[in-house]
């Protein structure tokens, strides 16, 4: 009798075990997936002239902000509306501006406007076009700009803007190459003020430390260079 109980016990000591590891099995936490890697973002033009400005490093004056939702920058002028910006662009005082995209990889394009026509109600593009206020206002308003800032047109280099490319290491940021806008990469032209450009893309460089490879444009002007905006080889837009 005291066998056939052992033996008994011993099957019921196995089934509860099998039990159990069937029970865990089904029960078990599922193991966490490995972590994705995010892509570094590379600033939007707001986030870029908040940045330069909370840091002192010198970038064109951003005069108004239009169709930016949720978003400013200290001392800029929000217009919310089409009306705003109407009102706003038929003050002749506040040309020459730049109308620089949030996001410019929508298709959204940068240009100018160097004064305003009241008699036709129109503003004199950079090219020397007129184009009616309405008409600019709906430019403003594509949706892949995300917004639009209305910045200081900084007066263009007869070689234009300057691009400098800055390469992120563990020992902080280094220039890689500078080249003319319109020159051309292999166009060895002297580079005026030199130490300040590079002194400012490499002040602005550490400000974006994910991103390993970044260009900057500048701009060339009597009160030195600006910082017109970056891009980054190894980022997504935010």
């Amino acid at each position: 009798m005291s066998y056939l109980s052992d033996a008994i016990d011993a099957h019921k000591s196995v089934f509860t075990q099998a039990h159990e590891l069937v029970q865990r099995v089904l029960h078990a936490v599922p193991a966490a997936p490995p972590p994705v890697r995010q892509r570094a973002c590379a600033p939007d033009q707001i986030a870029f002239h908040a940045a330069l400005q909370k840091n002192s490093l010198p970038c064109p004056r951003v005069a108004a902000l239009f169709n930016c939702a949720g978003r400013a920058l200290d001392g800029v002028r929000s217009l919310h509306t089409a009306a705003d910006a109407r009102r706003y662009l038929s003050d002749t005082t506040v040309y020459p501006l730049q109308f620089v995209p949030v996001c410019g990889d929508g298709g959204a394009q940068t240009f100018s406007a160097i004064s305003y026509e009241r008699s036709s109600d129109a503003a004199v593009l950079g090219n020397g076009a007129l184009i009616a206020l309405a008409d600019l206002v709906q430019l403003l308003e594509l949706p892949c700009a995300r917004g639009y800032l209305l910045r200081e047109l900084a007066a263009p280099q007869r070689h234009g803007g300057l691009r400098v490319s800055v390469a992120m290491s563990a020992h902080g940021p280094h220039i890689l190459r500078a080249a003319w806008t319109l020159a051309g990469m292999d166009a060895d032209i002297p580079v005026p003020l030199w130490k300040a450009i590079s002194r400012l893309v490499l002040a602005g460089a550490v400000l974006f430390p994910a991103l390993t490879t970044q260009h900057w444009d500048i701009a060339l002007c009597a009160r030195g260079p600006l910082a017109l905006g970056m891009s980054a080889a190894d980022a997504q837009p935010a």
